[in-house]
């Protein structure tokens, strides 16, 4: 039975998340702030969490960081916020720490329902990633790299590759056609494969191939704009590396 762990001051809210969640086959666990919230995260290990953003003691947002700050780099369990409103700030901030969604009050049965289990089930697919072994995760042959994806391994080109990007303990691969696969396993898994060929990391999160780079613009560090349109910050201890190499590939 997968469990869900509510964080809200308003004891009626809790209860009617509650009854929902236990109507619906889901194990709840409850807490009335984030302090609490904490204490059950790390003793009982919830599959999600729902979490009030404003809340005496702790708010979510300070219990998102609290919880990141000590997994570091483990999954943790998806935070759907709750919230009556909040500004276009709160919400980018919210989602900088990890936030998986927002559920905005007043809330239907179906809505929290749906993207609970949503955020479940990617949870899950996640987690039977992670169980591939990372022997699997090799080179082919000369030109492809094995990904592992949700079907299994997929033998992607190199160049088909445009960047790689740190996701928490996941990373992302970026590629051609505005295809994106989300890889249970850390981004420095890939970092030696990866340097081997056209690749460069140009940020501690971020490593990018050379020849998807269309322009360097010049800064205090600076930035590149990919193949895709997209943009990616350069650090500055890498920024001559980078400028080095680009010289060498015009």
């Amino acid at each position: 039975m997968e469990k869900i762990l509510i964080v809200e001051d308003e004891q009626g809210i809790r209860d009617t998340l509650k009854e929902i969640l236990e109507f619906a086959g889901y194990e709840v666990l409850i807490a009335a702030n984030g302090k609490i919230g904490f204490d059950l995260i790390i003793g009982d290990h919830p599959d999600l969490v729902l979490c009030d953003v404003n809340m005496p003691e702790m708010g979510g947002f300070e219990l998102l960081e609290a919880v990141n700050q000590r997994f570091k780099d483990q999954i943790i369990p998806p935070f759907l916020f709750l919230t009556a409103k909040v500004e276009a700030e709160g919400l980018r901030y919210g989602m900088s720490l990890g936030a998986d969604d927002y559920i905005f009050k007043p809330f239907a049965a179906s809505d929290i329902l749906k993207t609970v289990r949503l955020r479940l089930d990617r949870r899950n697919k996640l987690l039977d990633q992670r169980s591939i072994s990372k022997t699997e995760t090799v080179i082919t042959d000369a030109d492809k790299l094995a990904i592992p994806c949700n079907d299994g391994l997929e033998l992607i080109s190199f160049e088909k590759i445009i960047k790689c990007q740190a996701d928490r303990a996941y990373c992302n691969f970026y590629l051609i056609d505005n295809r994106k696969i989300l890889v249970s396993k850390p981004m420095k898994d890939f970092e030696e494969i990866l340097s081997s060929k056209s690749f460069l990391k140009v940020h501690k999160s971020t490593i990018v191939n050379i020849k998807h780079i269309e322009k360097f613009v010049r800064g205090k560090s600076g930035y590149l704009l990919m193949s895709d349109g997209s943009s990616v910050n350069v650090s500055v201890r890498k920024k001559e590396e980078l400028l080095y190499l680009l010289k060498g590939n015009a």
